[in-house]
């Protein structure tokens, strides 16, 4: 046990040394080809692309993780992403090209130095700035590092619009060295992540131990991911997010409007159905509701059954897992007040979260692969509002669910914002979704 605990002292060490001693430059002129050396732990890979003139070139851009870093043969998560990309094609979406030229041990400073020599010989259309705050110096220098990184990012965000690139940030994700401070920093950062006027991927809420560290068994050293907490981090990508930017989608911005009415018996066989694109693994979905009565809330449909969350006869909320846990809530919310019902879901730690409004009223054990969320149907309360309906390919930490109990529209990894704006008064459809993504609410009716 001893010779085995040194061993991982010894890997976690040798990593964040190459890491830090990483300064090369990968080769760019082959199709999948890869470069990693003991000094520059470098990839450079294209993804190769079907004989298509209009095809689109997304870029990512920036240190070991997403150069695939703990990954066999380096298939990290941008190459995980970029499989899903070609699938989407294969079934009539767009055609994507994919170039990493991401470095080991780069940071803001490093990737501005390279910005024109590396990313406009590119000549993309996307780039996805993928950096973090450990390799910015977080652990070591704290405050200043954490206001380097973030004038850093707004500076590569800007030049990369001015020369014709669309850019997409990944926030900030875990270490197994950081301590309290440290990740107390990493998540105000992803908190102005969320709402930057930037696409975002939420990657932290796919891996972490919710004390800023790789959950075990996910990690391959104290600073990488293995290949299962790749493929996590790759779930937490729309799978559309690019084809809605092309498409010339906005930003999603918060909408002030009115709700939807649902009654028992006008309800009754009649869903509206949210299905998630490709596989999900870590979630949260959240919805505002108003209820007087007893009734089911929201269904979660999973691999393996179906979940539900419902209001009980003491006005309480409860979660009955499509396993087998049941969360009984705390406090009363059947006063015909509005409240948000907020369910997160951290796949790879295997735990389920339920909220009222920002306060945790239990949690169940168990990981979940949910296909679809619907509202409506039999055995919903008599009366029934519902307005600001939410959901994410990633789980959210107590910093983040408080955002979202006070209303603010967090955006990093968000498939589904529908105001449900039932009068019209921001929006036509009320069953429209403002997020970056090309998914939608369906009607479905059954008897």
């Amino acid at each position: 046990m001893q010779l085995a605990y040194f061993k991982k002292v010894l890997l976690f060490a040798l990593t964040g040394l190459l890491s830090a001693v990483a300064d090369g430059h990968g080769l760019q002129g082959l199709r999948g080809s890869h470069t990693l050396t003991e000094s520059s732990l470098t990839t450079t890979f294209r993804e190769p692309i079907a004989n298509d003139t209009n095809h689109l070139k997304i870029v990512y851009f920036g240190s070991s993780v997403p150069a695939g870093q703990g990954a066999t043969n380096h298939k990290g998560y941008t190459s995980l992403f970029s499989d899903i990309l070609k699938n989407r094609a294969s079934e009539g979406g767009n055609v994507w090209e994919t170039a990493n030229i991401s470095i080991g041990g780069d940071n803001t400073i490093r990737v501005l130095k390279r910005y024109e020599t590396d990313l406009l010989p590119q000549k993309g259309d996307y780039v996805v700035f993928a950096l973090a705050l450990g390799n910015e110096g977080i652990h070591e220098r704290g405050q200043p590092v954490f206001d380097q990184f973030e004038r850093n990012m707004k500076v590569l965000i800007k030049k990369a619009r001015a020369d014709g690139y669309v850019p997409v940030v990944t926030n900030n994700y875990t270490r197994n060295d950081y301590n309290e401070k440290d990740y107390r920093f990493i998540k105000q950062m992803n908190i102005l992540i969320h709402g930057w006027d930037v696409p975002s991927i939420n990657l932290l809420g796919a891996i972490d131990d919710l004390s800023g560290h790789w959950v075990d068994g996910f990690w391959d050293d104290g600073f990488h991911p293995n290949d299962a907490g790749h493929a996590e981090m790759s779930y937490t990508i729309v799978p559309s997010l690019f084809e809605a930017l092309e498409s010339g989608k906005p930003m999603p911005k918060k909408v002030e409007g009115s709700y939807i009415r649902l009654t028992k018996r006008r309800s009754e066989g009649k869903y509206l159905t949210f299905k998630p694109e490709h596989i999900v693994h870590p979630f949260t979905t959240a919805i505002s509701f108003k209820t007087s009565g007893p009734g089911v809330l929201l269904r979660m449909e999973d691999v393996d059954g179906t979940g539900v969350v419902s209001v009980n006869d003491k006005g309480r909320l409860v979660y009955s897992s499509a396993k087998s846990g049941v969360i009984t809530g705390t406090g009363k919310v059947d006063d015909g007040q509005w409240h948000k019902v907020i369910v997160s879901h951290y796949y790879a730690k295997g735990l389920t979260m339920l909220y009222c409004d920002s306060t945790l009223q239990g949690t169940v054990e168990e990981r979940l692969v949910t296909t679809g969320v619907k509202i409506g149907g039999a055995g919903i309360p008599k009366k029934l509002a519902y307005k600001d309906w939410l959901f994410y390919r990633s789980g959210m930490n107590q910093d983040e669910i408080s955002c979202l109990a006070k209303d603010a529209l967090l955006k990093s990894s968000l498939e589904l914002y529908a105001p449900l704006d039932g009068k019209g008064v921001s929006v036509s459809d009320p069953l429209v979704n403002l997020a970056q993504s090309m998914n939608v609410i369906r009607e479905v009716s059954r008897r």
